[in-house]
């Protein structure tokens, strides 16, 4: 297993590098194409690396759910999936330069950490809404990883237009169409983040009573507040017709608070 994380790491770190280099301003749009395609061939090689180093711990007795640790290995490496997907069918290929470090951080935790040394502030998730709320957990970081990630590509995106630093490539995805990316992704993480939270509360109380909750108030106060940055998203559009700028830094402050809970959980277990 050490030798698929080395080389797990090192795919991510040499995509991660594939994605930085600076282009020339003299680049030709087949050459931004063929070196955002190499990029991306390197990162799916980490990813698919990451699905070995995963299924090598399954095998050893550390399947994802078995620590926070492991579900946030595999919750990176959804995104980095889910952003290669996105990525290569919208156009964005951007995108794998913000999962990219996500994966090699996630994948870090997952096997520095593992589930030997966790001493969980729950019971071990071994009925089915405990499994329940850390599969939709693991799948919603995953979700709202990518969501933040193409929250920054847009404010990315529009600073550099504001300050006539950029412009639209031909058959690049335009900014509007990133705007209408981003909403949708929010609309899919709603949803999960909505059923995470509930199952949470759920596992909690059946645990340890209503007393629980008042000992986790730290998680539930900061998953609350995702929850109410993700929701307003989608009101404020609906309702009001808010997008843009504003509903990208709501996506951002929501994934910060996502970040907050797993911290802490971490941080408790």
């Amino acid at each position: 297993m050490l030798i698929l994380f080395i080389l797990a790491s090192l795919a991510y770190g040499a995509a991660i590098f594939a994605y930085a280099l600076d282009p020339p301003a003299s680049e030709a749009r087949a050459d931004a194409q063929s070196r955002e395609t190499r990029a991306g061939i390197l990162l799916a090689l980490a990813a698919a690396l990451h699905v070995a180093c995963i299924g090598a711990q399954c095998v050893g007795g550390e399947h994802p759910f078995s620590s926070v640790f492991l579900a946030t290995s595999f919750g990176a490496l959804i995104a980095v999936v889910g952003g290669l997907v996105v990525g290569r069918i919208r156009r964005a290929a951007t995108l794998g330069a913000i999962v990219a470090p996500v994966g090699l951080l996630g994948l870090s935790i997952g096997v520095m950490f593992g589930a030997a040394s966790v001493h969980d502030p729950l019971p071990a998730p071994t009925s089915a809404l405990a499994k329940a709320h850390i599969g939709l957990a693991t799948a919603g970081l995953g979700g709202f990883t990518i969501a933040a990630g193409i929250a920054a590509l847009y404010l990315t995106m529009d600073r550099r237009l504001r300050l006539k630093r950029w412009k639209p490539q031909p058959g690049g995805l335009s900014l509007t169409g990133l705007e209408r990316l981003h909403y949708h992704a929010v609309m899919l993480v709603v949803p999960v983040l909505t059923l995470t939270i509930v199952t949470g509360v759920l596992w909690t109380v059946k645990s340890g009573g209503v007393a629980a909750i008042g000992g986790r108030w730290i998680e539930v106060v900061m998953a609350a507040a995702a929850w109410l940055c993700s929701a307003a998203i989608l009101v404020m559009r609906a309702a009001l017709g808010v997008r843009g700028r504003k509903s990208a830094l709501l996506t951002l402050a929501a994934f910060a608070c996502t970040l907050l809970v797993l911290v802490w959980y971490g941080v408790r277990a």
